[in-house]
């Protein structure tokens, strides 16, 4: 077997009162070829060494090896005088001949390592020169591997926060790629979603082929639910998730249910209160039946009207350019603006009251539509079917405003913005990045594929089921216009939004209760490195993380977008950690894992609308109902994809760890390995495991349970 070695020098030297950076003391390893995974190295050093500080770790091949590859090193213990010293490396070295040891990166690894212990330390408070330089040695190095991208949104005066100017995930550096073994799992896992995909497609271009193929539209709302539960059946579906999906096919025609979602669903960030009745809403009054006997005017001065617009999708055209791809049939999908304005009843509940449908791409009119009147009792009256065919167009439009805007811009792209200013400014050796680590780790290379895949200008995954899909670069552009900083600090998004008092918007909860307790853990860490506002002042390397993602990672936006270019207290900092925590993990996950509870029954959010938006005179029948729903096609598309994207990949970590779940937490994910750090992991989790039995007994006796964001299902990051 093939052997690798891992070679160490120790600095400094500690020769009684006197400390040498200059000495040597080299310490190898060996390793097979083929290791793969965690590596840990422990070493033992003579106690006349001194105390290790610093590590210079470098990879070393056998001279015989003709096929290489880099080697994760998760940690190296070093024992000294009977006491551990734990340097957290969790990076890639690439194997050099031993007699040419490299300056410059290799296939995206650095040529070596200078790996502080334990909790890291700040740059102001080293004393030794030679320290100072092996940091200030590595960050130079990585940066020069991260460069922000210059892309056709600058040129087009399009706004998107910054992002790593890599379009191809095999390009990307070492370190930000995922272990062999693990990215092997979640290639699996999509392939496997893919491969339905694809056999799906083949089939219908071969009916084309041979004349055989008709049109599979749905004959009735029963027939997309019979679908639904054979198909994921068939396909070996999770049971609990098509519980929960045939749930909604029973209860989605009620308002009640409607309401339900705006509060509980992917897309609970968008709601918030009336505090005007001018503009969009301007002319048009509500139907005294659908407010219980109450003036518009009224429920507006008492606050209890919410709305829900989207306007992301003004100036975007009809979609379905690619719709043959799926269906061998080229469609039009109509992008339209949709509104709904929302009441909180006396006994609580939220409902719809008026909807606005406005086909600005054809030139029409906006259309105002409200609940039937209470002694309609027949569901396939026109007005019932006028009412359910509205909500139905407000939903399918909302759904690209989740997934475009709520899902892929905030929950996806503004986490890579920071991670991009993190790792270019933190060496490995800052405590902030040690604490930001797990988190940040594994957006980037995420984004990286999607930026291949599905969010691609022209054809793209959202292109194939989306009316705004044919346009993302519009979509993604109108979402930031509109987009701030405090947006993403949650009790200042709640007050700003008008939803403290919403009954049962559990959205709202679960994000405070999470922010409360991630704030509490981050106000720890921080603690733990700053002892006072005038060192964090100090902090260069975290000054400049700050400006480049102002400056870089939301270049356009007016304002830098609210977002701050310097830190000038502990306050402030954990404000930022606990948004750049929570934002990648708690909310993405809040927005991510419910995609198939809720997408997968095509009447319930239709992904696309084939007819027209309706005319105000338009008499609605049960028919045309079902022929501007997705065909067969489409929704096969769409369920497989909801069914990819919104479950948990192979490789995640969770708050809260659950061995019988095989779901493992934080500790041995992250760098920050102090014996205080880790205590301050440890209390993270038993605070989570509080919240969790709080939702626990929440979700006891209730019909739709809401348990997206209990701590055991929440990951640390959006990994895959």
């Amino acid at each position: 077997m093939e052997r690798r070695i891992i070679d160490l020098d120790f600095e400094p030297r500690v020769v009684g009162s006197r400390t040498s950076a200059s000495e040597e003391l080299r310490v190898k390893e060996n390793f097979d070829t083929q290791t793969e995974g965690a590596v840990t190295a422990d070493f033992w050093l003579p106690s006349k060494i001194g105390v290790p500080k610093l590590l210079k770790v470098d990879l070393e091949s056998n001279m015989l090896e003709l096929i290489k590859d880099a080697l994760f090193i998760k940690e190296i213990t070093v024992i000294y005088n009977r006491d551990c010293y734990r340097f957290p490396v969790r990076n890639y070295l690439y194997p050099h001949h031993p007699i040419h040891n490299p300056s410059v990166p290799r296939k995206g690894c650095l040529p070596h390592l200078h790996v502080r212990e334990g909790a890291g330390t700040l740059k102001h408070q080293e004393t030794e020169e030679f320290l100072i330089k092996a940091r200030e040695e590595d960050l130079k190095t990585t940066k020069s591997l991260l460069k922000w991208n210059k892309s056709k949104y600058d040129s087009d005066k399009l706004l998107y926060s910054g992002f790593l100017d890599v379009m191809e995930y095999e390009q990307l550096p070492r370190f930000l790629q995922f272990k062999d073994a693990n990215y092997d799992l979640v290639l699996g896992f999509r392939e496997s979603g893919r491969d339905e995909i694809r056999s799906r497609v083949f089939e219908h271009l071969t009916k084309k082929i041979l004349g055989t193929y008709k049109a599979n539209r749905f004959a009735s709302f029963q027939e997309f639910e019979l679908y639904l539960k054979h198909k994921s059946t068939e396909l070996g579906w999770p049971k609990e998730n098509i519980t929960e999906a045939m749930k909604v096919a029973k209860n989605f025609r009620k308002d009640e249910e409607f309401g339900r979602q705006m509060l509980c669903g992917s897309n609970a960030q968008q709601i918030r209160k009336v505090r005007s009745l001018e503009g969009r809403w301007a002319g048009h009054n509500l139907p005294s039946h659908a407010t219980e006997g109450k003036s518009i005017q009224d429920l507006l001065e008492a606050g209890k009207l919410y709305e829900v617009t989207n306007d992301i999708m003004d100036g975007v055209p009809h979609g379905g350019g690619f719709s043959k791809t799926l269906t061998g049939t080229k469609q039009t999908w109509y992008s339209i603006l949709a509104d709904c304005m929302l009441y909180v009843r006396d006994d609580g509940k939220l409902v719809p009251v008026l909807i606005r449908l406005e086909n600005k791409n054809d030139g029409k009119p906006a259309t105002w539509w409200s609940p039937p009147e209470p002694e309609i009792t027949d569901e396939d009256h026109p007005k019932h079917l006028a009412w359910l065919y509205a909500k139905m167009w407000f939903r399918s439009i909302d759904l690209n405003n989740y997934v475009m805007g709520t899902h892929y811009s905030r929950g996806h792209a503004i986490n890579e913005t920071i991670a991009v200013g993190a790792f270019r400014n933190l060496p490995r050796a800052h405590p902030i990045f040690r604490v930001l680590q797990p988190h940040i780790q594994g957006i980037i290379p995420v984004n990286t594929n999607a930026r291949e895949v599905i969010v691609s200008p022209g054809k793209n995954a959202f292109s194939l089921f989306l009316a705004g899909g044919d346009a993302v670069d519009k979509v993604f552009h109108n979402y930031f216009k509109t987009f701030t900083y405090d947006q993403l600090v949650v009790p200042l998004d709640i007050e700003q939004r008008g939803v403290q008092d919403i009954p049962e918007y559990l959205f709202r909860d679960d994000m405070m209760s999470h922010w409360e307790i991630l704030h509490q853990y981050l106000t720890e860490m921080v603690d733990l490195t700053y002892l006072s506002d005038e060192d964090v002042v100090k902090d260069v390397e975290l000054q400049n993380f700050f400006q480049d993602v102002a400056d870089n990672g939301f270049r356009g936006f007016e304002n830098s977008a609210g977002f701050p270019r310097s830190v000038s207290n502990k306050e402030k900092l954990v404000e930022f950690l606990t948004v750049s925590v929570l934002n990648v993990s708690v909310f993405h996950t809040a927005v991510n894992f419910q995609t198939f509870t809720y997408m997968t029954f095509m009447p319930n959010i239709p992904s696309c609308m084939s007819q027209p938006p309706p005319d105000q005179d338009t008499v609605v029948t049960m028919e045309l109902i079902l022929d501007s729903l997705p065909l067969l096609e489409i929704a096969f598309y769409a369920m497989t994809l909801s069914n990819l994207l919104g479950a948990f990949s192979p490789i995640e970590r969770f708050f809260l760890g659950d061995p019988g779940q095989n779901r493992l937490g934080m500790i041995g994910e992250n760098m920050a390995v102090s014996p205080a750090q880790e205590a301050c992991i440890r209390s993270l989790a038993e605070r989570m495991r509080g919240l969790k039995e709080k939702i626990d007994e929440r979700n006891r006796g209730r019909y739709f349970k809401y348990d997206v964001m209990r701590p055991d299902n929440v990951p640390i990051t959006a990994q895959a």
